[in-house]
């Protein structure tokens, strides 16, 4: 009988311990999932000569364009990018500056690369009109895993990711030519403190799209401020910029709640054709969306300089004769490369890895930088 009991007892022993372990391992499960890593990039904006460079037996493929820096974009779980120029159809003629249309290609390329969220919303999405909205809209719903967000919405896009909700609102500063259009949000406090009221009681954590600012401009105006410390006072938390083609602060915001908000002001170019020395840097933010007990935290914030390049046939002509195009983190950017870019010795421009340097560190301070 004693043996018996024994028995029982250190049944029963083993069997507790197995289960304490069970829920140990369970919570400790649950609780690294509750982390979402995230990056942001700024505009993707193709130019016709991207476009040309593009095309190879009667198709259209970029991805070399972005071999570089995919790497880096894939490995974390959410990443964001503002396709500047609509993917408007094929039937309008493809075109760049000053009147966008881009391949639709761009979008398989897009999600290639690791892309989930892309930014629709910003001053030339009506260069073809309501129909290439229509259209861009249709080609990036394909895509079931990835949110193509600022235009015609009717509901607030949220990704559940690791446990976590994340909203995405996007307001745009203006169209090209002033239209008005009710394809995109416009900047309004009022319908914009309405959505965000809507956002918060379906999502943890709220990421806002703002196109805003002055072209050109290497820091931001009085507009940005004024929205960003608006954003802030109203509990978003991370804002991503673009607009001005250069890379601008990244700082944090204080809300009156005391509510803290992550704020790039422009994280400049992804990939361009651009011809102004200030538009080949960008700015690639990463950081951790962390969910707890005490809500909702951003951390480990990252900023990694990134540098477009490309190179020119003929120098007389550079317009027309650019190719090679690429993206590279500015670290793993080479002097080699940098004395092969295209916009060396135009308009007195000379591309050096120490001249983008001490401009990252000019615009950018209180938060770590990579580079």
């Amino acid at each position: 009988m004693k043996k018996i009991l024994m028995l029982i007892l250190i049944v029963f022993l083993l069997t507790n311990c197995v289960a304490n372990k069970t829920r140990s391992d369970i919570l400790k499960e649950t609780n690294d999932e509750q982390k979402v890593s995230f990056v942001a990039v700024g505009d993707n904006l193709i130019h016709k000569g991207l476009i040309d460079n593009a095309y190879h037996q009667g198709k259209y493929d970029f991805s070399s364009y972005y071999e570089n820096i995919k790497p880096y974009i894939e490995k974390y779980d959410l990443s964001f990018i503002n396709q500047e120029t609509i993917l408007g159809g094929e039937e309008w003629g493809y075109s760049g500056y000053p009147l966008f249309n881009t391949p639709d290609e761009m979008a398989e390329t897009l999600v290639k690369t690791g892309f989930d969220i892309i930014n629709g919303s910003n001053n030339h999405a009506l260069d073809m009109g309501e129909a290439g909205v229509d259209h861009a809209i249709e080609v990036f719903s394909k895509y079931k895993d990835i949110k193509y967000i600022g235009l015609k919405q009717t509901q607030i896009p949220v990704i559940h990711k690791n446990g976590i909700k994340i909203a995405f609102l996007a307001y745009n500063q203006s169209l090209n030519g002033n239209i008005i259009s009710s394809s995109v949000q416009f900047f309004d406090k009022e319908k914009i403190e309405k959505e965000i009221e809507e956002a918060k009681k379906i999502s943890d954590c709220i990421i806002v799209s703002c196109h805003w600012g002055n072209e050109y401009d290497d820091s931001p105006d009085d507009f940005q401020r004024e929205y960003a410390q608006f954003f802030a006072d109203m509990g978003v938390d991370v804002i991503i910029g673009s607009h001005s083609h250069t890379l601008q602060s990244v700082e944090w915001i204080e809300g009156k709640s005391g509510h803290k908000t992550l704020v790039a002001y422009s994280l400049g170019n992804f990939l361009s054709g651009m011809m102004e020395e200030d538009t080949q840097l960008g700015g690639m933010l990463s950081f951790d969306i962390e969910k707890n007990s005490n809500g909702i935290m951003i951390d480990h914030v990252l900023l990694t300089p990134l540098i477009n390049h490309y190179q020119v046939q003929d120098k007389s002509n550079r317009m027309n004769t650019r190719y090679n195009f690429q993206v590279f983190r500015l670290k793993d950017y080479t002097e080699t490369l940098a004395s092969q870019h295209g916009l060396n010795g135009y308009k007195g421009i000379e591309i050096s890895i120490d001249k983008m340097k001490n401009k990252v560190k000019e615009r950018i301070s209180g938060i770590n930088v990579d580079m």
